[in-house]
């Protein structure tokens, strides 16, 4: 591997940066994307809707009911009295009227048992509604909480990224060509991480013990090595 003058420091710098500079763009990644909405929000709303599009019209299904009984009421009360009137002499068409009468009767009675049925379903959609629409009340005041937080948190974690990017180029700057190249190269195959740091006489990345030698010349040596068993620098804390 190549030689810098301070190799070993810039590339532990890098490290650092690079660490934190990726924990904060997947934070950022994050953020942006629970800024987006809340399911359980969106879920809510439209049971709301949903629940409200089935009272309107279960109301409006009682109320036709309702319209519709009156409504034959009224021609049962004319029927009635004009079999009472002695206007109709003849059997058979008293028979007729009088059987009409009884069918509107029995129209009608179906009619009012459906129509309380929908009073009672209008009374538990009513319930449901109220309770569903305090829940959204809540649900809405804690998304806006929640979505002005993450939206703080944003911004700050925005910042952080710039800053770690300027301080990142300015390392950067301090790497020959060659071992920032290396760097790179490393961070592509090695899932994100090109540095391992000594723990004792361990990788800190693989864990694999580091032969003796090998962790002589990373201690007392400007000579850049790796790791034999997952190919990461090795570097010890400065």
């Amino acid at each position: 591997m190549g030689k810098d003058v301070n190799a070993k420091a810039a590339l532990l710098k890098m490290h650092e940066i690079d660490s934190l500079y990726d924990k904060v763009r997947r934070r950022i990644l994050r953020l942006n994307k629970a800024a987006e909405g809340s399911t359980e929000l969106e879920t809510l709303r439209e049971e709301v809707d949903s629940i409200d599009q089935e009272l309107q019209g279960t109301r409006t299904e009682q109320q036709d009911l309702e319209l519709e009984s009156r409504s034959l009421t009224e021609r049962i009360r004319e029927s009635e009295s004009s079999l009472m009137s002695g206007e109709l002499s003849n059997p058979r068409e008293l028979e007729a009227l009088q059987s009409s009468i009884d069918s509107m009767k029995e129209h009608r009675t179906d009619l009012e048992n459906r129509s309380v049925e929908r009073l009672v379903m209008v009374d538990s959609l009513q319930a449901t509604l109220e309770n569903k629409q305090n829940n959204l009340v809540r649900v809405e005041e804690e998304w806006t909480n929640r979505k002005n937080a993450l939206e703080t948190e944003f911004e700050q974690r925005k910042k952080e990224y710039l800053y770690l990017k300027r301080a990142r180029e300015q390392v950067a700057e301090m790497l020959s060509q060659e071992n920032l190249e290396m760097y790179e190269h490393l961070r592509r195959r090695k899932n994100g991480v090109a540095v391992a740091l000594l723990e004792d006489e361990i990788c800190g990345a693989c864990h694999t013990q580091v032969a003796v030698g090998i962790l002589n010349n990373i201690r007392y040596s400007d000579e850049l090595l790796s790791c034999p068993s997952c190919g990461r620098i090795l570097l010890t804390e400065v």
